[in-house]
């Protein structure tokens, strides 16, 4: 049965073809239950997940509330995985990924398959090439503990620097006009991805301008370059993304921001125990711009049928501004806890609690829940914490 799409492209170079791989390790088990990695030969599947659940959500100085929660552990999601083996140690790949609402029955975005559309090649010597919107190519999953899901995840929001302001939730808000994050997923994309050698692979990725203005030439570009003995895995990557064209200044044409994100991160994975850690600078390229660092610690502890996580992500700054334009203090500290009881392969019940706590400026939420707003204004208040408590079934097919 498929796990998370996410799982399969982040980690599919760090783990699947290394020569030393330890089979009893968790990362590997929940890869090989993947469709790109369920068997060769021509097939199509078709394979999915819902995961629903309910979240009690509190801010500083604001009512708790109860809300029905899709995705709160797995993505969901539908989606379509086709191959050929056109022989020679040569494979056709295409998939399509659509993400789902669980608790509506709505798709997640005006793009039916805003997840994953892509089609590519693989061999077995020469390495992947894959076009279409697809997964950047960057750390892999696993730094984080909760997968990067877009609700309980504290990576998800601390790391994207979701920030409320007056006008709603911007990415980085507090470094600049245009300031931007890693895209997850990359449309208009080119990837290639070596074979590993002696543990050692790398991916690169180039995607034009997906905002269909002149400008910028470029939307994302990057690549990581990793190592694994199947037991550690070591990453070092670099993201370069664009925006749209933002005014950076008074009286001065539009112009699009690039931000540069280098970043470093490790796994270890004895089976039984996986930890994490990772750093990142998010850097627009801006005169009189603010830059944020980003460390992460994480860890699962699977005890069979149980898995206990933990992820602390925090997020410092250096020439923050604030929406007047005013030199700010501007930091946040997320945690998030949870723990996964698998009745099946297929079906699990998990739990999750999680805190979002801002230090001067910092205006970053947690599950999508809003900040209080300042007295006559839609000003967000600052130095609020956002706790949220979540329990959930996930279903895969």
């Amino acid at each position: 049965m498929p796990r998370s799409t996410l799982l399969c492209a982040l980690l599919a170079t760090a783990f699947a073809t290394s020569a030393h791989a330890d089979t009893q390790s968790y990362l590997m088990n929940r890869l090989s239950q993947l469709p790109e990695y369920s068997g060769g030969g021509d097939s199509v599947r078709i394979y999915g997940t819902l995961d629903l659940g309910a979240m009690y959500a509190r801010a500083d100085k604001a009512q708790g509330s109860w809300q029905q929660q899709s995705g709160g552990n797995y993505s969901s999601k539908l989606g379509f995985y086709a191959s050929e083996d056109l022989g020679n140690g040569l494979k056709a790949e295409a998939k399509l990924e659509a993400g789902i609402h669980a608790d509506t029955g709505a798709q997640q975005a005006s793009a039916l398959f805003n997840r994953e559309s892509w089609v590519g090649l693989r061999s077995s010597t020469l390495g992947t090439l894959r076009f279409g919107n697809q997964i950047n190519a960057m750390l892999p999953l696993f730094v984080d503990p909760f997968m990067l899901v877009q609700t309980n995840s504290v990576y998800t929001w601390v790391g994207g620097g979701a920030m409320q302001g007056p006008r709603g939730v911007g990415a980085n808000t507090d470094l600049g006009p245009g300031a931007g994050t890693i895209p997850v997923r990359v449309p208009k994309s080119i990837t290639y991805a070596t074979p590993r050698v002696m543990g050692v692979a790398a991916q690169a990725i180039y995607a034009s301008n997906p905002y269909g203005t002149r400008e910028p030439k470029t939307g994302t570009r990057g690549g990581v370059v990793s190592f694994t003995d199947g037991r550690f895995y070591l990453a070092a990557s670099l993201t370069q993304t664009w925006s749209s064209p933002v005014t950076v200044a008074a009286g001065q044409p539009a112009q699009a921001v690039r931000t540069d994100i280098p970043a470093i991160g490790g796994i270890y994975d004895s089976g039984r125990v996986v930890l994490s850690a990772s750093y990142a600078r998010i850097s627009p390229q801006l005169d009189n711009g603010g830059e944020a660092q980003l460390a992460t610690l994480g860890a699962i502890l699977n005890q069979d049928r149980l898995s206990w996580r933990a992820s602390l992500v925090h997020r410092d700054t250096e020439g923050a501004r604030n929406s007047l334009g005013a030199a700010v203090e501007s930091s946040a500290l997320g945690l998030m806890l949870g723990v996964d009881y698998e009745l099946s392969r297929r079906t699990a019940l998990y739990a999750r609690a999680g805190s979002v706590r801002n230090f001067g400026a910092s205006t970053i939420i947690l599950n999508s829940v809003a900040l209080p707003f300042q007295a006559g204004s839609t000003f967000p208040q600052t130095g609020i914490e956002t706790r949220t408590y979540s329990v959930g079934v996930t279903h895969h097919f």
